[in-house]
């Protein structure tokens, strides 16, 4: 029993210890302070501090989220919400500023992690909290955020909505170089919804904002996106004059960029020779998409040059595969993320527990001190309890995320299964069709290219029993071509895929989509894919 009293007695001492220690005021101070203009340092003051845990509940609060914000200021892409959440369980009304903060970066915790869910529900609560304030750039951010997530869900209308949002709190702040990526958003946004007047009125904008900052980078996107309003508009001596115009920033991925829509635009006007000039000058292409073999291939085409043509449709879908082997191991990625981020939640949990336990962790301390002879051998029983519940709960926990694990793993191994033979039909409607394009498209093309459909529909329905002939029936409206589409789609494949079996432009998939959403009563927050895998 004086055993047990000893290390009673130590626990007391050590728990006195631990709510006396705390890091200096300075020092945070100092993070707090460096954090707007030199978050580098900031990051290196905070991990400095070593034992964070030992800190009292105001200073871990802090701690926590002046760590999180000089993680993401720094481009430190943190999937586990365990740090933040220390700030947003101390944070309230009381402290709106840091609750809203606080806020802000858990939500970027959910966007590193796809969780759009959890994202969207952070963010509310980050703005209720920012409205509580006079801080326009907080509630700038938070928009931009919110735009950025609608955007993404492609919902273009939201996404403008909450752009312009942020567009407004940014001038308000003169904050010139958010404000001009804002107005460069809502210009894209716009031009992809056919809306040019407003896209040159905010290209406009974006200008005007980005004048005092003499940012290179800012300027060629600017200049790329209104010769892109320009292209929509079909006004292509106008995109190529702005597309000259984008200044050389002397990184491959902008100045590259800015001479493939100069090729591209001249592919589309038949100016072969000019696009032939400017694909030249591309030098990074393994890093561009198959697009821009595409356009090789274009040319070669018309210089009748069908050696080189034949190696850019190889390239094209050396291109393709290497695509469609990175989303695939996205997919395994994503699984393995969701998984852990599951443990990891977990993890949290207790760690919430023990912050809300510490408080009375010394007055526990000495009723034990007081009560020891009297209830020893009951607490120890109910501690022995106690640990066998929680390793019960754990272990079915762990079951069901390892059940949930193999289900997706079975899934995603069918799905690449079905791709590799629906691929070997792609590649030999490819080789048929290469050989008929060179040949002045002998009859036999049309036949592979039926059967290719044919094929894909047949292994789809292997899968999806009877999938083509369900659907058809449900919608008699369809026709076989929106069948074809619907199939491809549960196959996994890309949109460039789908538009080169079609034999359509990459651009006219968004149209076909669109129609068939409208022929199947989709609404536009409902996932297309997922509705078919469902049906």
């Amino acid at each position: 029993m004086s055993k047990f009293r000893f290390k009673i007695f130590i626990c007391l001492i050590l728990s006195i210890s631990a709510l006396s220690c705390s890091v200096m005021p300075d020092e945070l101070k100092s993070a707090e302070h460096l954090m707007e203009n030199h978050p580098d340092s900031a990051l290196m003051l905070l991990k400095q501090v070593d034992k964070y845990r030992l800190l009292k509940k105001s200073d871990k609060a802090l701690y926590a989220l002046l760590l999180s914000q000089a993680y993401d200021k720094n481009d430190v892409y943190i999937e586990s919400d365990s740090l933040i959440s220390i700030a947003t369980e101390y944070y309230t009304d009381t402290e709106p500023l840091r609750a809203s903060w606080a806020w802000f970066y858990f939500s970027r915790c959910a966007r590193n992690r796809d969780d759009e869910k959890t994202q969207a529900q952070a963010l509310i609560k980050a703005q209720e909290y920012a409205e509580m304030t006079d801080k326009y750039k907080l509630r700038a951010l938070i928009a931009s955020d919110e735009a950025d997530m609608y955007e993404s869900q492609g919902q273009k209308d939201s996404a403008l909505v909450f752009n312009k949002k942020a567009l407004h709190w940014f001038q308000i702040e003169n904050d010139h170089y958010n404000a001009s990526l804002a107005a460069i958003s809502i210009g894209d946004l716009c031009t992809r919804v056919n809306q040019l007047d407003s896209a040159m009125k905010y290209l406009r904008i974006a200008q005007i904002e980005a004048a005092p900052l003499n940012n290179i980078s800012i300027y060629t996107t600017i200049y790329k996106v209104l010769g892109t309003a320009y292209y929509y508009a079909k006004d292509y001596k106008n995109t190529l004059y702005h597309y000259h115009k984008a200044p050389l920033t002397g990184d491959n991925h902008y100045d590259d960029n800015k001479w493939y829509l100069l090729a591209f635009t001249f592919v589309k006007t038949q100016r072969f020779d000019s696009a032939k000039y400017y694909l030249k000058k591309i030098k990074s292409p393994d890093s561009m998409s198959s697009q821009y073999y595409e356009l090789w291939e274009s040319v070669y085409l018309s210089q009748n040059d069908y050696v080189n043509a034949f190696k850019s449709a190889t390239k094209i879908n050396q291109v393709k595969d290497s695509i469609y082997n990175y989303k695939l191991n996205e997919s395994f990625a994503s699984v393995e993320r969701k998984y852990k981020y599951e443990h990891l939640a977990l993890e949290n949990k207790t760690l919430i527990i023990e912050n809300k336990q510490r408080g009375i962790t010394i007055l526990v301390s000495l009723l034990i001190l007081s009560l020891i002879m009297f209830d020893f051998l009951s607490m120890r029983f109910r501690s022995k309890k106690r640990e066998v519940e929680i390793l019960l709960q754990l272990s079915d926990r762990e079951k069901a995320l390892l059940d949930k694990a193999n289900e997706y793993n079975a899934l995603l191994k069918n799905q690449t299964k079905m791709q590799q033979i629906l691929l070997q039909n792609v590649e030999q409607y490819k080789t048929e069709s290469l050989k008929g394009k060179y040949a002045l498209k002998t009859q036999k093309e049309s036949t592979v290219v039926h059967n290719v459909h044919d094929d894909i529909i047949k292994h789809i329905d292997g899968v999806y029993p009877d999938f083509s002939q369900r659907i058809l029936t449900a919608y008699p409206q369809l026709t076989m071509r929106d069948v074809f589409i619907c199939c491809m789609l549960l196959g996994g494949f890309d949109t460039g895929t789908i538009a080169t079996l079609l034999d359509v432009q990459y651009e006219s998939m968004n149209i076909h989509r669109s129609r068939l959403r409208k022929k199947l009563n989709i609404d536009s927050s409902t996932n297309l894919i997922d509705f078919l895998r469902n049906f």
